[in-house]
């Protein structure tokens, strides 16, 4: 029998084993005389150790274990703050660091802003990119004419109410009219 068998064979005996592996384990313990020699071992050693392991319980005096729970409970019970203003201050007793923190690095921004901002006017800088201006404040674009290899093309500037409107209109050469 394996190593893994016997782990299987103490946690049967520990009642660890589900349903299902349990009863695969009692019908193994079953045809083999080895494992049941083992099973009643592993039983007997377990009643030897929980008895000892009680004896070791009793023989402590009541008072010690008493005297142990009032420690517990007083490490346990800790005072919890009465009213609104306790609580506030309770929380930042609690984290007082965090909140000198954040109010230390928020008077830093805030001081560099102040410092980098200065008195003057902003400085626009162009770089020949995109004209960024609404549509009817811009110069409407005028296009004249358009090549269009293998094709023709035509090219009509509207100005009516609503503006300016440039409309192109590509015909393919082989195309034949009238179709």
């Amino acid at each position: 029998m394996s190593r893994g068998d016997d782990i299987e064979l103490m946690q049967h005996v520990d009642g660890e084993l589900d349903e299902r592996d349990s009863e695969k384990m009692r019908a193994q313990i079953e045809r083999n005389a080895d494992l049941q020699t083992k099973a009643r071992s592993l039983g007997q050693m377990n009643e030897v150790l929980r008895g000892h392991l009680e004896m070791s319980a009793d023989a402590v005096p009541d008072r010690r274990f008493d005297a142990l729970w009032r420690e517990v409970k007083k490490a346990i019970d800790v005072e919890q703050p009465v009213g609104i203003w306790a609580r506030i201050t309770s929380w930042f007793e609690r984290h007082r660091g965090h909140v000198i923190t954040g109010a230390v690095s928020a008077g830093a921004v805030a001081a560099l802003a102040l410092i980098l901002r200065g008195d003057s006017e902003p400085v626009v800088v162009h770089h020949g990119g995109v004209d960024v201006q609404p549509a009817a404040l811009r110069a409407p674009p005028v296009i004249d004419n358009l090549e269009t290899p293998g094709a023709s093309s035509t090219v009509l500037n509207i100005e009516d109410e609503d503006g300016h409107m440039t409309v192109i209109v590509v015909t393919p050469a082989d195309t034949v009219e009238g179709i």
